[in-house]
């Protein structure tokens, strides 16, 4: 009965001052809506890069060129040294690599009807497909003898398939790429992108990529893949043995090539992301304190203007306890209904900015009606107790 009264008196106070009691819930909305839109957008994050990185492949190692250098200082530019047959070399020196794919990329318009798009073009051969876990989503990829006979088809991603065809289905349809005719045989589905688009590129047999499309006779990369993740350091042994004795590089001599991870990259991604959102999130924190700050405000200005209620109250019978529990309850509907607000803007923000549905992180809702409390009742400790503890005279007296 008591709480019910407390409660019918905090909300009478805060309709008494209705200006004053929404900038205070405002700033306790923001912080809460800022929170979750974080939280949320951290989760769409990961479950965007976990998908990315299984798409990757499973170990499967990237081998690039090392960087040119001239009059001894590196320059930003790959080395022209990978070649297809050093590939085929890795693979039957090594016992731990089980698979290799040999790729060459480069840029290229791509042309149908009165469409056109600079994408990139990446030369591979068929095994590509199943290293790499590029399934298309309809028709095929291209085959061995494709590869064998410099075909002109392609396997499109799924923003060349937009910019190119919109919602239509481009298999079996011709399209130019630099100004040479292709068959579409195959659409990639969207993966999303990563440090780079994956979806922006047209797939070729690496035969035609290297002879009709750039006149190359080398490789931008090497895939490896390896029987498990324990097999890395020996897979490296076996690569560095074989490039170095192709590359001719005496014992004193630097590599000049590179062997990473190929999720090695998402991984870092995936790292650097969570540092941003706790780091944002610490700022949201920050500013649900700061609307605490507001809280307490509100609170010691409500005490100074209610004291000849507070003194009439004490003078027909209230305990100290009374008031500190009328106004902490005050305090604490004013960080809840701030709370609420703020899980109702970083719903609909979420909705409408990550395209996340309905979801919210359930957990973190928990802790924002818990934090939203807990500020609303810290910041109403002072002012319940300088409330509580006036002296009734003065209070009487007060004007």
């Amino acid at each position: 009965m008591v709480l019910f009264e407390n409660l019918k008196l905090a909300l009478q106070s805060l309709k008494a001052n209705p200006l004053r009691s929404a900038l205070t819930l405002i700033g306790i909305a923001v912080g809460i809506g800022a929170v979750l839109y974080v939280v949320e957008l951290g989760e769409q994050t990961q479950k965007r890069v976990n998908e990315r990185l299984k798409s990757l492949g499973s170990n499967v190692l990237l081998i690039r060129p090392g960087f040119s250098r001239m009059r001894g200082i590196r320059t930003a530019a790959d080395m022209n040294n990978l070649k297809w047959h050093e590939a085929e070399e890795i693979l039957e020196a090594s016992d731990v690599i089980t698979g290799v794919v040999p790729t060459y990329s480069g840029q290229g318009m791509a042309e149908f009807k009165d469409q056109n798009w600079t994408t990139r073009v990446t030369g591979t051969t068929p095994e590509y497909e199943t290293m790499n876990n590029d399934h298309p989503i309809e028709g095929r990829f291209f085959n061995e003898h494709e590869l064998d006979t410099r075909a002109r088809v392609c396997v499109i991603g799924a923003t060349v398939h937009e910019k190119l065809f919109g919602s239509d289905l481009p298999v079996g349809e011709s399209i130019l790429i630099s100004s040479k005719r292709f068959t579409v045989v195959g659409l990639l589905g969207a993966k999303g992108e990563s440090w780079f688009n994956p979806d922006d590129q047209i797939f070729v047999p690496l035969t035609t990529a290297q002879e009709r499309l750039f006149g190359v006779d080398y490789l931008s990369r090497i895939l490896a893949q390896i029987r498990r993740a324990e097999d890395f350091d020996e897979a490296l042994f076996d690569i560095e043995n074989t490039l170095r004795r192709s590359h001719r590089l005496a014992p004193d001599k630097d590599n000049d090539f590179r062997v990473r991870r190929q999720d090695f990259f998402l991984s870092t991604v995936q790292e650097t992301n969570k540092e941003i959102a706790n780091f944002i999130i610490l700022i949201a924190l920050v500013s649900l304190i700061v609307g605490g700050i507001g809280i307490a405000n509100v609170m010691l200005v409500s005490v100074a203007e209610r004291t000849r209620e507070i003194g009439i109250r004490r003078a027909v019978g209230a305990k100290k306890a009374h008031i500190i529990i009328q106004f902490m309850v005050e305090a604490v509907i004013l960080g809840v209904i701030g709370g609420l607000l703020g899980i109702a803007g970083g719903l609909g923000f979420n909705y409408f900015s990550i395209g996340a549905g309905l979801g919210l992180p359930w957990a973190w809702t928990a802790y924002s009606f818990c934090i939203c409390a807990g500020i609303g009742g810290s910041a109403g400790i002072y002012p319940a107790y300088r409330a509580a503890n006036a002296n009734v005279i003065d209070s009487l007296r007060y004007e």
